[in-house]
């Protein structure tokens, strides 16, 4: 009887974990968007710096990638339970990841506008 009543009282202390993992495995981890974003972050920003043809090229998969995760939240099926889940910490990560690759396409953009400045003002030096 004792082993029973244990039983019930575990499936129900449980049964709330169970819950979670209904609409949030169907998600990116935040760990995982977080590594999407710093590491295109990264990759988008040297390319941008050195060439902007280059940085925009690559800009594209991590674009869409974030278009996509951001339409998935965002719909009506998996949106309100994800909410219900996750809370308002997950979107807010989400939108805060994708700043900082947005941040990181206009920090590359300003890098390498800064290089080639300096570039034509040492090759003007020269010539004079």
């Amino acid at each position: 009887m004792k082993a029973r009543s244990t039983t019930a009282l575990l499936a129900l202390a449980l049964a709330p974990g169970l819950a979670l993992a209904e609409v949030s495995d169907k998600t990116p981890a935040l760990w995982h968007i977080w590594a999407v974003a710093l590491g295109a972050s990264a990759v988008c920003m040297a390319s941008m710096a050195w060439r902007r043809w280059l940085g925009a090229t690559l800009a594209v998969v991590p674009a869409l990638w974030f278009a996509g995760l951001l339409l998935e939240i965002h719909s009506t099926d998996v949106g309100p339970y994800l909410y219900a889940e996750q809370g308002w910490s997950y979107y807010l990560q989400a939108y805060l990841a994708l700043a900082l690759f947005l941040a990181s396409l206009v920090l590359g953009m300003r890098l390498g506008e800064r290089r080639r400045r300096k570039a034509a003002a040492a090759g003007a030096r020269l010539r004079t």
